[in-house]
């Protein structure tokens, strides 16, 4: 038997052999030729010599992904993203490797509504001047048909003659001597041939319904293969269809095509067509006018230019007050912990009751062509009501505006202090309260914050939350006391609802829930909405917090933890939510700017 001495004499004589064999089997590397000096010259070497990844032992290693590649178009200011299916996830940074770094979903393909329109076509045969004010009355008129399919998540496309060039039969019809208007109408044909699937619709004819529409929704989904799709007594206003059914029967009317033709689908075989009824589009075309909006009709005969204005006009409106019916239980403005975030929501407010407005119309008690009952703004029927809840419904009759502070700017304005510190956050506040709030009567009061956040991603980003809801950050709205909200925000806004926004005008007290003074221009007055719901420390304080809680954010503090970052790391959830909003209204800038600049030479 060994001596029990003898053993461990044994034991430290293998370890330390051990020990030898693993670092005789990888040499120290050299330094490379790299530059150092001061500290960095001794320190360097020897940090290099102890490195683990010189020793070759992959058993020590951890398994560890790459961070996804950048995308193009993937960022704006200080936002980033990454698109992707597992946007769900409770954190961003398990799948980018970068805490800055939001997933946001895939983006969906937008399908294409083609609209016709030549800008030498003129029946009338007007004078140069007459022309040229008609000319900036259909841009308008195209500018308000691009927003409202572009809401309705389309793609708008203007074509012209250069496109109808385009396609093989263009010679064909070249030879036929058709009159003015049979001529548009087959280059119209033509063109759309020439673009492929999609659909081709009249620049006369809006979808007039919510987002979430049953045919809306269809006809983003795609057109069914053997048919053209097009409307019960439409007249060409819209079609659907895919590109071979559409070369079918461009082919099969080119070959029956003469002088005497007035119209492409009567020399089509009616086999070809599925009809539906357009129950969500509006087609404001001379018969509907005439019959519907006389005086209308009437001023577009005498001044063609002045009447088409007066048409984008009744038009904005009547879209505005679909979205107004659309919404039975009217505005929701979250405003949870109400006692310190008036400051916070006041944008959203002015927002949403810029919303409640009646549009300016020449025709106040009018209604969209497809939708002869509805409740016109200002008729005396019940208005548009907002409320300010603290948690966040879940119901698709209710419009929801909602606001996100960045953690460190909600425990500024709890505290009513900029003087925050880590002993503070850490003993005094909750993690993640503004998530929870908000989602207290949707999701309970079990949940965590990382289940509560995927839950609120689909809130923002899911395909039910698509045209009811607005999601935006503090920081990126105005900071100071009855500032309205900037310009380009509210161009955003608009190619979102697919409408004009009331800019100016005069407030309803019966919205604000007080006396008000119906003199003051709407957003003149502050008081109104900052009285009717005050906060407990004062809104100009809540200002100024708000302010210096910008420039904490905004700072770069270098490799210092900064008490920013000690407010994210309480608050990871919030924090994630925060980021997220944030890029995924950058992203939808960026996807709008890009789609203009392709489209911008032949939308003017």
């Amino acid at each position: 038997m060994i001596p029990h001495r003898s053993t461990a004499l044994l034991s430290v004589i293998v370890f330390v052999a051990l020990l030898l064999f693993i670092f005789s089997s990888s040499p120290i590397p050299v330094p490379v030729s790299e530059k150092v000096s001061g500290a960095a010259e001794y320190v360097r070497p020897k940090l290099e010599a102890l490195s683990l990844g010189d020793f070759h032992l992959p058993s020590f290693r951890p398994p560890a992904h790459e961070a996804p590649p950048e995308e193009k178009n993937s960022t704006r200011g200080d936002s980033k993203w990454f698109s992707d299916w597992q946007w769900l996830n409770p954190f961003s940074s398990s799948v980018t490797l970068d805490e800055g770094r939001s997933v946001l979903p895939p983006l969906a393909d937008r399908r294409a509504v083609y609209t016709y329109f030549d800008p030498n076509y003129n029946p009338r045969q007007r004078s140069g001047q007459d022309r040229a004010e008609e000319k900036k009355a259909n841009v308008e008129l195209l500018l308000a048909w691009r927003r409202a399919w572009y809401a309705q998540g389309f793609r708008p496309v203007i074509l012209g003659p250069g496109d109808a060039k385009m396609n093989p039969y263009y010679e064909t019809v070249q030879r036929i001597r058709l009159s003015t208007e049979a001529q548009n109408e087959v280059f119209r044909w033509l063109a759309w041939g020439h673009m492929g699937s999609g659909l081709l619709a009249d620049f006369l004819c809006f979808p007039m319904g919510r987002y979430d529409d049953p045919l809306l929704s269809s006809l983003r989904r795609g057109s069914e293969p053997e048919h053209i799709t097009r409307f019960e007594n439409f007249n060409g206003g819209l079609y659907a269809a895919e590109k071979h059914m559409i070369d079918q029967a461009v082919a099969e009317a080119a070959r029956k095509l003469d002088d005497k033709s007035t119209s492409m689908t009567d020399l089509m075989p009616p086999e070809y067509f599925r009809i539906e009824p357009p129950t969500s589009l509006a087609f404001y075309r001379s018969s509907t006018i005439t019959s519907k909006y006389s005086t209308l009709g009437e001023k577009i005969s005498k001044d063609p230019a002045a009447g088409r204005k007066e048409l984008v006009q009744l038009i904005n409106a009547h879209l505005h007050n679909t979205f107004q019916n659309g919404f039975p239980a009217g505005l929701a403005v979250l405003k949870p912990f109400p006692k310190c975030t008036t400051a916070l929501v006041e944008p959203a407010l002015r927002l949403a009751k810029a919303l409640v407005q009646c549009p300016d119309t020449p025709m106040a008690d009018s209604c969209p062509p497809n939708l002869p009952d509805c409740r016109p703004c200002g008729s005396g029927k019940q208005t548009m009501r907002i409320s300010q809840p603290p948690n966040y419904k879940n119901t698709t009759f209710l419009f929801t505006i909602g606001t996100l502070p960045h953690p460190y700017t909600l425990i500024s304005l709890q505290k009513s202090s900029e003087e925050i510190t880590t002993r503070h956050i850490r003993r005094d506040t909750d993690r993640d309260p503004w998530l929870f709030e908000v989602t207290r009567d949707h999701l309970g009061d079990q949940l965590g914050g990382s289940s509560r956040g995927s839950v609120f991603k689909q809130v923002v980003a899911g395909d039910q939350a698509i045209g009811s809801s607005l999601w935006m950050t503090v920081e990126s709205l105005p900071g100071e006391a009855g500032t309205g909200l900037p310009s380009d925000l509210l161009d955003e806004f608009e190619w979102q609802l697919g409408f004009q926004i009331p800019r100016g005008g005069k407030a309803d007290p019966k919205i604000e829930g007080g006396k008000g003074n119906q003199d003051k221009p709407q957003y003149a007055e502050k008081e109104s909405f900052q009285f009717a719901n005050p906060s407990e420390q004062g809104v100009s304080r809540e200002y100024e917090l708000i302010q210096k809680a910008r420039e904490v954010i905004k700072s770069e503090e270098g490799s210092r933890i900064s008490i920013k970052d000690v407010s994210e790391a309480w608050n990871l959830a919030d924090s994630e939510v925060w980021r997220f909003v944030k890029a995924y209204r950058a992203r939808l800038v960026v996807e709008r700017h890009r789609w203009q600049e392709q489209e911008q030479k032949f939308a003017n």
